[in-house]
């Protein structure tokens, strides 16, 4: 196998890390791999880190991790960085999923007024990240996987020079429950996705030539939880991401969440101060790790590194910069789309024809979110205003400049 290679992880004393360890143990078909968890809290980090080694020595082929709380010296030689920082921590996210229910509007991390807030205070942070890899890593390719994916990646793909694509194990999950309803192995379908991060939807499913999303359109209510109203998703002819119910559904669920206890984040502030607890107590994992549910780093994460670092040519479905891919979104637009991975690189495929609505609904969003991307670092209130006035959630001016006045802080 080809020579060693590093993995550094920003937000690496996240308690799901050692899972990331984990998936990288059972790949025999490797390099040989340095993991360096970088963090800003030492004692949570070393914890953190003892456990993933534990892991780390049971590899097949050799994997060694470390850890840093030196940012520029974990990073210093990386080959592949993934950043999974969450800025603020769980209260910041738990504030994303409170603040927007006083304007009547539901909260959520990546999707409405909650997501553009957790983009506000991420963005800038992401963009000194990236510019500490274009010093000392800069051939290095960045796996992005903090959220908001298509806003951080747009910031960081217009205002720095890092080689960024993002994942997300959503569009893994969904082609997993087509299989499971079709009663097919998931490696024998082709799964034509289209859309952005959170936003988009799965228009054709071939197996063996035969294009099923016929049949899987009449049996829709076979579909394990889908978000929307069968009707919705029969008339469009796809199957949308689970954040579609945000908003074609987005009275019921404000309705469901107004009068909720805690929100997501606090129950996981909860499972966070079990599992560090846990930590060390013995060679095995906490069993609170399960219910964190990280299936992204054996569904997409470490299978996109993987492929690139030994040239294995597979398809993944993909953040990427659209340049010419979809000939209806601008060219500096994220896209969500399926990918060729390879050692030279990250190759979009052309999708399959999308409905003029679809069209419609992707390019307001990618629209939106450039705005506010470029809103936030550019400090520039203009862009702000105009970028909420587009959020799919956001009703009129008077309530726009509102929500601005709650979270814009320049």
């Amino acid at each position: 196998m080809s020579e060693k290679r590093k993995l550094a992880v920003l937000g690496g004393s996240s308690i799901a890390s050692p899972l990331l360890v984990q998936e990288l143990a059972k790949q025999s078909d490797r390099p040989e791999f340095e993991v360096c968890l970088i963090g800003r809290t030492p004692d949570k980090l070393s914890t953190v880190a003892a456990a993933a080694a534990k892991l780390a020595a049971h590899a097949a082929v050799p994997l060694r991790v470390s850890f840093e709380t030196d940012t520029r010296k974990g990073l210093e030689g990386a080959d592949y960085v993934l950043n999974q920082i969450r800025v603020g921590g769980y209260a910041a996210r738990a504030y994303d999923e409170r603040f927007p229910k006083q304007f009547g509007i539901l909260g959520e991390e990546t999707y409405g007024p909650g997501g553009m807030s957790n983009a506000l205070r991420t963005i800038p942070v992401v963009l000194e990240y990236c510019h500490i890899i274009e010093e000392v890593a800069p051939k290095a390719v960045v796996l992005n996987l903090t959220n908001p994916n298509s806003y951080i990646q747009y910031a960081a793909t217009r205002y720095s020079k890092v080689n960024m694509v993002g994942v997300c194990d959503s569009p893994v999950g969904m082609a997993e429950d087509i299989a499971a309803m079709l009663g097919a192995p998931l490696d024998e379908l082709w799964v034509q996705y289209v859309g952005m991060h959170h936003f988009g939807w799965i228009v054709k499913v071939f197996w063996n030539g035969r294009d099923m999303m016929p049949e899987i359109l009449k049996k829709l209510e076979d579909v394990p939880g889908l978000p929307v109203d069968a009707d919705i998703a029969r008339a469009v002819g796809g199957i949308p991401t689970h954040y579609f119910k945000f908003y074609y559904h987005s009275n019921r669920v404000f309705e469901k969440q107004k009068d909720q206890q805690k929100v997501r984040a606090e129950q996981l502030m909860e499972l966070e101060a079990q599992v560090m607890g846990e930590f060390g107590k013995s060679d095995a994992l906490p069993a609170g790790l399960n219910q964190r549910g990280a299936h992204w780093y054996g569904a997409i994460v470490v299978p996109v590194m993987l492929s690139h670092a030994t040239n294995a040519n597979k398809v993944f479905i993909l953040n990427v910069v659209n340049g010419i891919t979809e000939p209806w979104m601008p060219p500096q637009a994220i896209i969500e789309t399926p990918t060729l991975v390879s050692g030279h690189g990250f190759v979009p495929l052309q999708p399959a024809e999308t409905p003029l609505d679809l069209q419609a609904l992707t390019r307001l969003n990618a629209t939106f979110e450039m705005l506010w991307s470029e809103a936030v670092v550019e400090k520039d209130y203009g862009k702000a205003l105009r970028a909420m006035m587009l959020n799919h959630l956001v009703r009129d001016l008077d309530q726009a400049k509102a929500i601005l006045k709650e979270i814009w802080k320049f």
